[in-house]
């Protein structure tokens, strides 16, 4: 019996366990208490309006077409039903904003407005903030693609830089998670059959339960577990490479001790095992070639020398402590996050061994303390304000070697013909946060309102850098201080305001106009080469955002139409470009970003609904000189991960059935433009690869007449599209010398380390309801 089914079979019995288990607690019931099936089974489940979502994007509670500013939002519904469960689908919900997997699932990040980053040193943070029950996630490393009993799903799109503050210079995610609800009885269990295109296979189950504890207090209890196989296979080892194998648990308590107090405590933990994320490579010369061949143009089958491997512990904590004074609510929200995570990676992503396996490590904690009052003053004027201290410490380190020895390889000319193992970069650093914050909103009238808000943020930073070993590739030894002796600066701050203008012409329609800045801190490169350049800081980046907007429901919400039209200019981009295998990062002049996005719906009968979104964005460099060691001036390149135009098509049924029972079908296909993997504009032969056509994904449910079970057949990439998500340009390891010599130069051959999103994925998921 092989190993895959094996764990096909462990993961169906462990699926079938929690099964067993999971049904105890209805039956339990139904002796106790004598209810009759009838009442016990749930209510068929309501259809869900996207436009009655309430979401919090201001830190006021609100209905999505009433908040002026650009978010796109899924509740608990929807999620289930379009199977939002990792960051990669989160991004599908909103126009515009592209996931990149850095590391794999190890180091995600994604993109909004021409906002990303790959720079994984310690201290350096994604511009597009991550808050996970309003605790703020902000290293590429820090946070996790796997979701579950997730209530609700926003994307805010332009800076944040006033109730949000932490680092969201150009947009944010933010993820709720359901808690426990007092009273309340009741449960749910998914268990998931799914097979790749290629044959890999794996299980999925989730679900929980939530039960009263006594008449102010109750628990609930979350789960999931994947067991699936990888959609890279490496002809090599004969192993299925990103695989998907983690196990989730996430537990809550409810305690109202009076009417004007709640207090939520949560705690989760993640652990996560598999093989590496299986990248390949394409290009120019006979190595490219090779694998082209072997793997007969398959993006899908790779040739890796090394399998590399997946570790990762996420603990997470969070107590959130509301008051209702009668005049406003005031809540202490305080987190605490750790992370331990080991990655092996084939660096170079060919079958030549010339570098050897690349291990990174990241050892994270982080704890923060939050303040805030929203105020229900009943009048014109509302009030948000706050107050946040946060804390990190953050440890990376990279551990890697390179084999020079093969003189027919031009690498071995970059490293002297040596085998130099034993190279680690490592990198720490103390984050220390702090910033006071408040908006208020006053309305001169029904139609009229005004929204002003200002955040001061500080950080303060230190740490080291250490480099052990020699190589002629990377460099010497060095131990670096930061900030370096006699260097003042090691905090970087700023005041960051807001305004927005809304205007109500008539009933069901805004328009507003708005003005944002936001805020990066600044901080050090770890991977460079010298000490010199370790000690040298980057500078903190700031965007200002110009928005016009507006959100119209037509014909008693018959049709919906959201249109923002933006503009942002970025001060001193962080930007982090590759030449010949050696990173840099640096502070780029000026970033612009403009565009428009759209987002409609129609719904021409009861039930049925069209829905399209559109985003054109055109983020380029307006200053950047220097992008690279030589000089090279980069002004005018486009900003990478930026599609120009980005277009999602959905379709939703919803039929009643003569039995009770309800059918529900959804459809949704993306098309995008190819984007730039690189701030040079290198690596032109992956690019075209990027671009995304006709990506399809399709569900039909079938909901039983008391909505107690349902099951759903679901397919994504239905036409089984290859595409690439990220790149590096890595021509100096997989090309000769004779090649480099007949084609006149390195520069003149392009070899890219691409990594490749999955292929058809077909599923069957069945799930149980009890109470409700």
């Amino acid at each position: 019996m092989t190993d895959k089914v094996l764990r096909v079979k462990r993961a169906a019995l462990l699926a079938g366990t929690i099964a067993l288990v999971w049904g105890a607690p209805a039956q339990a019931q139904d002796a106790a208490q004598q209810v009759p099936p009838a009442q016990q089974s749930a209510e068929p489940p309501v259809r869900a309006d996207v436009n009655d979502i309430i979401v919090t994007a201001t830190r006021r509670a609100e209905r999505m077409q009433d908040v002026p500013i650009a978010v796109s939002a899924l509740g608990e519904q929807q999620i289930q039903q379009r199977k939002i469960d990792s960051f990669a689908e989160i991004v599908k919900i909103a126009p515009g904003p592209t996931f990149v997997p850095v590391k794999g699932t190890s180091v995600i990040t994604v993109q909004i407005r021409g906002q990303g980053t790959i720079n994984d040193s310690p201290g350096l943070e994604n511009p597009v903030g991550v808050y996970i029950d309003d605790v703020y996630y902000g290293t590429l490393a820090s946070f996790d693609a796997n979701m579950f009993d997730v209530a609700q799903v926003s994307v805010l799109r332009g800076p944040q830089g006033t109730t949000f503050g932490r680092n969201a210079v150009g947009g944010a995610l933010q993820i709720t998670n359901n808690t426990a609800k007092i009273g309340a009885f009741e449960g749910r269990a998914t268990l998931t059959g799914l097979i790749y295109d290629g044959g890999s296979a794996g299980i999925e189950t989730d679900g929980f339960i939530n039960a009263p504890i006594a008449d102010n207090l109750a628990g609930r209890l979350a789960y999931s577990v994947k067991e699936v196989d990888g959609y890279q296979h490496n002809l090599v080892t004969g192993n299925d490479l990103a695989d998907n194998k983690v196990a989730s648990v996430r537990g809550s308590l409810r305690w109202q001790p009076g009417d004007a107090w709640d207090v939520v405590l949560s705690g989760s933990f993640l652990n996560r095992r598999g093989y590496g994320d299986g990248p390949t490579i394409v290009g120019d010369g006979a190595l490219a070639a090779e694998v082209a061949q072997q793997t007969g143009g398959d993006l899908h089958k790779v040739m890796l020398d090394d399998d590399g491997y997946t570790r990762r512990r996420m603990w997470a904590g969070v107590l959130n402590v509301s008051y209702d004074t009668g005049v406003g609510t005031i809540s202490s929200i305080t987190g605490y996050r750790s992370l331990r995570a080991r990655l092996g990676e084939d660096a170079d992503g060919g079958p030549n061994p010339v570098n050897a396996p690349s291990y990174n490590t990241n050892d994270e904690w982080q704890v923060s303390q939050e303040f805030r009052f929203s105020s229900q003053f009943g009048g014109k004027f509302s009030l948000v304000a706050g107050l946040y201290f946060g804390y990190e410490d953050l440890n990376h380190k990279i551990a890697f070697g390179f084999n020079g020895t093969d003189p027919s390889l031009y690498f071995s000319v970059l490293n002297g013909g040596l085998y130099t193992p034993g190279q680690v970069f490592e990198g720490q650093i103390e984050n220390r946060s702090f910033g006071p914050y408040a908006e208020g909103k006053y309305a001169f009238s029904d139609k009229l309102s005004f929204t002003a808000g200002i955040r001061y943020s500080y950080e303060r930073k230190t740490g080291f850098t250490r480099h052990t070993g020699s190589s002629p590739f990377q460099g010497g030894p060095y131990y670096q201080e930061l900030p370096a002796n006699g260097d003042a600066t090691d905090s970087w701050q700023a005041f960051t305001p807001r305004f927005i203008l809304e205007y109500r012409p008539v009933q069901n329609s805004l328009i507003y106009a708005s003005a944002s800045k936001g805020f990066q801190g600044g901080g050090w490169s770890f991977n460079v080469r010298t000490p010199q350049a370790a000690a040298t800081p980057l500078k903190a980046q700031t965007t200002w955002s110009y928005e016009i907007g507006t959100k119209t429901d037509f014909f008693d919400r018959l049709a919906t139409l959201n249109v923002a039209a933006f503009l942002a200019d970025t001060s001193n981009l962080q930007v982090r470009s590759q030449v010949n295998g050696v990173f840099q990062d640096s502070n780029a002049g000026a970033l612009r970003a403009k565009g428009v996005e759209v987002e409609g719906t129609i719904r021409p009968a009861n039930g049925l609904s069209f829905g399209v979104n559109y985003a054109y964005t055109d983020a380029y460099y307006k200053r950047f000189v220097g992008c690279t060691a030589t000089g090279l001036d980069c002004t005018g390149n486009q900003a990478p991960f930026t599609p120009k135009h980005d277009f999602t098509a959905l379709a939703d049924y919803d039929v009643d059935l003569a039995n009770g029972g309800r059918l529900t079908l959804h459809a949704d296909t993306k098309f995008a433009s190819a984007f730039q993997l690189t701030p040079q504009g290198g690596g032109q032969k992956a690019v075209p690869l990027t671009k995304r056509n006709n990506i399809a994904s399709a569900s039909i449910t079938y909901t039983a007449p008391n909505g107690a079970w349902d099951v759903r057949l679901w397919g994504r990439n239905l036409f089984n599209k290859d595409y690439a998500t990220n790149g590096l340009a890595y021509n100096f390891y997989h090309v000769t010398s004779a090649e480099v010599a007949a084609a006149g130069g390195l520069g003149n051959l392009d070899v890219e380390r691409i990594t490749v999103a999955p292929p058809r994925v077909i599923g069957l998921t069945f799930t149980g309801r009890f109470g409700g």
